[in-house]
């Protein structure tokens, strides 16, 4: 239960606060392992962390943000909100700092009502700007002194460089003057939801392609998957510490975190649910890491941001998106942007085509799928980003909703000539799947990729010994004896 403060809980003081009281752990009202929720008036709001945001670039800072899912939702600007309050906890402190809710930030697009469906959203709770230290826990509320049922712990994971001492801090922008301070790339991934299907095998090769370009952490939110799949982020999470990271996580609306049958038929019943669900685990990546890294990657595994040309890090794809046009858009203004983001393009399976590199095995996905679809989709269409953690402030899966609007520029569409989304899936409209171009741009990294794939099948133990592969040999040259023997009598 990753939001539940038991730890601060268990060192409060015992004296009674003058307004307001600190829950005990049997008096909040929790839901579906790790959500907690709290009524207020018509609405309903089910709250799953909070996080102190105290950026630079953000002039409401310092503030806590509270991730939630509520039941209300219309016009962005005519919905009207209750009054709330948020209660907020300090170590060592008895009386908790009040303050207002000054914002709720809907994590959708489109407007309108959905009767069964709760929508992400973002909640601001405001400091004084007096206020040096973080609180500890927060809690929502009707009335500034009510009791409350709910008890979130707030989020602060700063990079340890930023809190170190001010004379080693002054040495490192010394030595930060003399050459350039390499970029932080990480990459959140919405909840992996396969049960059934074992995906290990490209997971391996995605994973080992993102550490090639360049990605530091790469984070994963368990929505129940297949065994095999567990070994391998298991092994990343023991033998790479700190680049693999899996996050518990559970439906917002309350669907039962139960065996794996009913938790994907839940996701499959209801695909908006499930999608408006996956609005909680980027935030929440997001703001998890949002003071350790520079550019945050929102996309699934079967998604690849491609530099092209000579370009083969993500570092040095960022250094020049700065550098070129906007795709479609005068940017000429602009120094700096809220995002850069890459228009999609299909790499489908083409099952009936031969393999183009025939001394590859097939378990090296991407690298034996260098046939894509001709054209590229529009700026607006399955794109995907890479956000800068000085101004986003609530993302989509596609692109940021809000950001600082404190000197950066909407997000910038990086010209296809210097990279491309590569999307690992069927596209929807069929029509795509004609005349497909080759676009071995991935052959790039092959020497490297495959050999650190084959090196972790090897550890794995998923690769057959000498007699298992005599075995298979053997079953297959029987099924094609049976099969021109049936073609050869038939009748």
């Amino acid at each position: 239960m990753p939001s539940f403060p038991l730890e601060e809980l268990l060192r409060r003081p015992s004296t009674e606060p003058n307004c307001g009281k600190v829950p005990s752990s049997l008096a909040i009202d929790f839901s579906n392992d790790y959500w907690q929720t709290v009524h207020i008036e018509n609405l309903t709001y089910h709250l799953f962390g909070a996080y102190y945001d105290n950026r630079e670039k953000i002039t409401e800072a310092p503030l806590v943000r509270v991730l939630s899912m509520i039941n209300n939702y219309g016009d962005r600007d005519k919905v009207k909100y209750p009054d709330s309050y948020c209660q907020m906890w300090f170590k060592n402190r008895v009386d908790p700092v009040i303050a207002n809710v000054s914002d709720h930030k809907i994590i959708w697009y489109f407007y309108g009502t959905a009767e069964r469906h709760v929508f992400p959203t973002l909640i601001s709770c405001p400091l004084p700007k007096t206020e040096k230290e973080v609180p500890e826990m927060v809690s929502l509320v009707a009335q500034r002194c009510d009791k409350a049922r709910n008890l979130l712990r707030v989020i602060y994971e700063p990079d340890v460089k930023t809190v170190a001492m001010p004379q080693q801090k002054d040495q490192e922008m010394k030595d930060q003057d003399n050459s350039r301070k390499p970029l932080r790339f990480m990459v959140c991934v919405k909840t992996l939801d396969f049960p059934y299907k074992d995906m290990s095998w490209r997971l391996i090769e995605w994973l080992e392609l993102m550490r090639l370009m360049g990605v530091s952490k790469v984070v994963f939110y368990d929505g129940q998957i297949h065994p095999n799949m567990t070994r391998v982020i298991n092994d990343y999470v023991t033998s790479s510490p700190g680049f693999v990271e899996l996050r518990p996580l559970s439906m917002g609306r309350g669907e039962p975190h139960t065996g794996r049958n009913f938790h994907h038929y839940a996701m499959a019943a209801d695909a908006f649910n499930r999608i408006l669900n996956e609005m909680i685990p980027y935030n929440d990546c997001f703001y998890r890491n949002m003071y350790k890294f520079d550019y945050v990657g929102v996309f699934d595994t079967d998604e690849v941001i491609m530099p092209l040309g000579n370009i083969t890090k993500l570092s040095d794809l960022i250094e020049l998106a700065h550098k070129v046009p906007d795709y479609e858009r005068d940017a000429t203004n602009c120094t700096t942007w809220a995002s850069f983001c890459f228009r999609n393009v299909y790499f489908p399976l083409y099952p009936e085509r031969p393999k183009f590199y025939r001394n590859l095995p097939s378990f090296y996905y991407m690298l034996q799928h260098v046939e894509r679809v001709a054209e590229h989709c529009d700026r607006y269409s399955a794109t995907k980003c890479f956000h800068s953690t000085q101004f986003v402030v609530g993302l989509h899966n596609h692109f940021p909703i809000f950001y600082a609007q404190n000197g950066e520029c909407d997000p910038k569409s990086v010209p296809i000539e210097f990279a491309q989304l590569h999307h690992y899936r069927e596209p929807d409209n069929k029509t795509r799947l004609l005349n497909p171009v080759v676009d071995d741009n991935i052959w790039r990294f092959q020497p490297q990729l495959q050999q650190r794939v084959y090196s972790k099948y090897e550890k794995l133990g998923f690769l057959p010994d000498i007699q298992q592969w005599i075995d298979a040999e053997n079953r297959r040259r029987k099924d094609d004896e049976q099969q021109l023997h049936a073609a050869i009598f038939k009748t």
